[in-house]
């Protein structure tokens, strides 16, 4: 019995082969979208679950004037211990510092502990001791990097170097360790000793970890912490000073460190992250949607099989079996090709997902949730036939109840696919505009974003061999800089205390303060708002402020002439800004005629074309005398890039969301306008009989479906706006929401909606009228 389900299933399938592939496609795109959305939230959701007293662990960060976003994960050594010491509410804390290394070519990460590190999480000791703790040049290794390394060879007593820029440092292996298998914030392959030199308040190179008491309340805590005091000391021939320093601490759940305070900044926000899985799951009822409209039509006209099956002894369990059949069949397919699109996009989706796991997990975690919105889906159909199955010919006959359910499920279906559409295309074109506007906006501050910048380099033993190769590349342009605009490897800030018009109990302001030429200027085409650039050779006190600085001094439009501590303002610079979302940091720029200073210079370059490519002919032109000559290089393009790579994601999601929606849409109305002009083919015929001209005919059909329309509008364009209004208002750039986006999208769906309808109806009225009357 069921082999004969399935195969009329199969052969229903065929019949109508058009709307079977796109209802396929469309499931199976959702079913991957949401799969991997899902997996993937789960997985950002979960870090450092399986660590004891997961909720009551904590990293203490700083606030920081270096950073756009107030905070900084990087900490003194000494602060676990004054923690731990001063607050009674913690409970234990400890110092660690995360770190990349190269060995033998192949990329690890060591961690700098201390001996607290053990206490609080699980480290089981497979082989060795903990005495590398207490040994510099010793550190432990986990089982798979020992594997990775020496084979089946015992890792005890092996060397091995970390590769640098200009130094290594050897270290020998004496301990072991298994790895964590779960995700964790701090996954590692070595453990090293954290050295006594980094013991100083002003050297912050190091996470804080700390796990509370049971029972603590976690925002009093952090009322105190906002405020600590801590005292430096200092020795200078047999002299000791002590300097007292007030920091502010803030604690972030160990579990919401990932998504809050990314240590990458090319990360996906978790909301948007959120936003894929719901992206997946429309897609999922857009396409069922179209799936059961058709197939309710197709049952309704099936009616009369329907009743001779139930006057032969069909059941109406087996009639519903027979019905569902079809539905489980076609998810079955979408499922299976759901799969392959999966494993055709792991690759990628690894790359921007960061998710480093086997193939298996990815395979457990896409069958656990498309298994889920499977049962959803059936659910959800078994449902809606189970309110048609007791509707046989005779009672469709006798009672319009039935096929006005049909029609109403059929134009509500519609509705949702064709608002759904105008939602997505509304959102896409939204965020289009809006990275457009961020990429060519003079707001950024930035008329030169292609400039290179050097962050690293190995494979030279000097650094003015790399100065001297440069020079002689002739696709780019060298320019050594004493220092730049923003902040690269870490800016100085000056505590201002004292300024023109300040009140005598005004707080502090904290101001980032840089050095400033007029090539570095010209070179990044910075702009003024006000004022002039003092000559380089007289500046002395003369200094540039930006214009959130002037703000901060509260001299908007003011302050040229102003001064504050010894300094004199001549110019305003607009604001610089390498993230649309945190607003430009107050700034001073001292001007200088110095092309050098005491700090190591900065090496940058105009390009054209590509970084990436770029990068790969300066590193091929030195390797032809340095063969291990590599580098790291950003740019003021690829530092904004990198702060908006989510927003890319999500606009790449939604486009092809877009793309997937209309097609089904496109393909609904289609398939609804064939049936229809099936069903109706009597009246068109009837209608030309008494005169009515195609137009006529056509008009019919275009006014019901343009209502549609208009109510999908109606609910589509202002969800959209209230969305995209609230999105934009995380960005301190933004673009305008322009009339013609409406009026663009409304035509080209109306267009689509006409071409649909006018060629299917087209057809219907060129039949010969008299044969479709004479027509059972």
């Amino acid at each position: 019995m069921l082999k004969h389900y399935l195969t009329v299933a199969f052969r229903n399938l065929i019949k109508y082969k058009t709307q079977t592939v796109i209802s396929i496609i469309g499931l199976a795109v959702g079913f991957a979208s949401f799969a991997l959305s899902g997996m993937w939230l789960r997985y950002e959701l979960t870090y450092d679950i399986h660590q004891p007293a997961a909720d009551r662990n904590y990293m203490a960060g700083m606030t920081s004037v270096h950073n756009n976003s107030g905070y900084v994960r990087y900490t003194s050594v000494l602060l676990a211990g004054h923690l731990k010491d001063n607050y009674p509410e913690i409970e234990d804390a400890c110092s660690v510092g995360l770190r990349n290394m190269k060995i033998e070519g192949k990329e690890y990460q060591y961690m700098k502990v201390d001996s607290s590190f053990f206490f609080m999480f699980p480290v089981t000791l497979v082989a060795g001791s903990y005495q590398f703790l207490h040994r510099e040049g010793e550190a432990g290794i986990t089982e798979s990097a020992a594997k990775r390394l020496f084979g089946s060879e015992s890792p005890l007593g092996k060397k091995i170097k970390k590769e640098w820029s200009f130094s290594g440092q050897e270290l020998t292996i004496t301990a072991v360790f298994k790895e964590w298998k779960e995700h964790s914030n701090y996954n590692f392959d070595f453990l090293v000793p954290i050295e006594q030199k980094y013991a100083q308040w002003g050297y912050q190179s190091m996470n804080t970890l700390v796990r509370l008491h049971s029972g603590v309340n976690v925002e009093e805590l952090s009322w105190k912490l906002l405020n600590i005091s801590v005292t430096e000391k200092y020795e200078n021939n047999g002299h000791t000073t002590e300097y007292k320093n007030n920091i502010g601490v803030i604690l972030t759940p160990l579990t919401e460190l990932h998504y809050t305070h990314p240590q990458n900044d090319a990360t996906i926000h978790l909301e948007h992250i959120r936003l894929f899985c719901l992206i997946g799951l429309l897609i999922v009822l857009s396409a069922l949607f179209n799936y059961l409209i058709m197939y309710l039509i197709r049952i309704r006209m099936r009616q009369r099989e329907m009743a001779l099956r139930k006057v032969n002894g069909a059941s109406d369990s087996s009639l519903m079996l027979l019905l569902m059949s079809e539905l489980f069949l076609l998810i079955v397919i979408a499922l299976f090709i759901g799969g392959l699109l999966i494993e055709l996009l792991s690759p990628a989706f690894k790359k921007l997902s960061m998710i480093e796991e086997n193939r298996m997990f990815f395979y457990r975690e896409s069958i656990l949730y498309m298994g889920g919105i499977i049962m959803a889906a059936i659910l959800f159909s078994w449902l809606t036939l189970l309110t048609q199955r007791h509707h046989t010919l005779q009672s469709s006959i006798v009672s319009a109840s039935g096929r006005g359910f049909s029609m109403l499920f059929r134009k509500i279906g519609l509705w949702f696919q064709l608002a759904l559409s105008i939602g997505f295309i509304f959102c896409t074109i939204v965020m289009i505009k809006q990275l457009h506007h961020l990429y060519t906006s003079r707001d950024m501050g930035f008329a030169n974003m292609e400039i290179g910048i050097v962050k690293y380099m190995e494979g030279l033993t000097d650094r003015h061999e790399l100065e001297n190769g440069m020079k002689q590349i002739p696709f780019i342009e060298y320019h050594q800089l004493v220092d730049a605009p923003f902040n690269i490897n870490g800016s100085s800030v000056r505590i201002i205390k004292r300024w023109d018009e300040s009140e005598k109990d005004a707080e502090s302001v904290s101001i980032q303060q840089n050095k400033l030429n007029k090539d570095i200027f010209n070179l990044f085409g910075l702009e003024m708002a006000v004022g002039a650039f003092p000559n380089e050779e007289e500046a002395g006190d003369n200094v540039l402020i930006n214009e959130s600085a002037a703000h901060v001094f509260g001299w908007d439009g003011e302050a040229i002439g102003k001064k504050f501590e010894n300094y004199t303002v001549t110019g305003v610079i607009k604001d610089l800004r390498l993230s649309p979302i945190f607003p430009a940091l107050p700034s001073l720029y001292q001007i200088t005629n110095q092309s050098t200073n005491d700090l190591p210079p900065i090496h940058t370059f105009t390009y054209q074309g590509s970084l990436g490519e770029t990068k790969k002919k300066i590193e091929a032109h030195f390797q032809k005398t340095y063969p291990e000559f590599s580098m790291q290089v950003t740019s003021v393009r690829q530092m904004i890039e990198d702060a908006l790579v989510s927003e890319r994601a999500l606009m790449k999601l939604l486009s092809v969301a877009s793309v997937v929606c209309v097609i089904i849409a496109i393909f609904g109305i289609f398939s609804l306008v064939s049936l229809s002009c099936e069903q109706r083919r009597k009246e068109i015929a009837i209608r030309k009989v008494n005169g009515a001209t195609l137009r006529d005919i056509i008009g019919i059909f275009i006014k019901e479906y343009m209502v549609l329309l208009v109510f999908a509008a109606v609910i589509a364009f202002p969800i959209g706006y209230m969305i995209m209004k609230q999105w934009l208002a995380t960005y301190i750039i933004q673009t305008t929401v322009s009339w013609w986006i409406y009026a663009g999208i409304l035509t080209a769906v109306i267009l689509i909606i006409f071409i649909s309808i006018g060629w299917r109806v087209l057809q219907a009225a060129q039949r010969n009228p008299a044969e479709e009357i004479k027509t059972e």
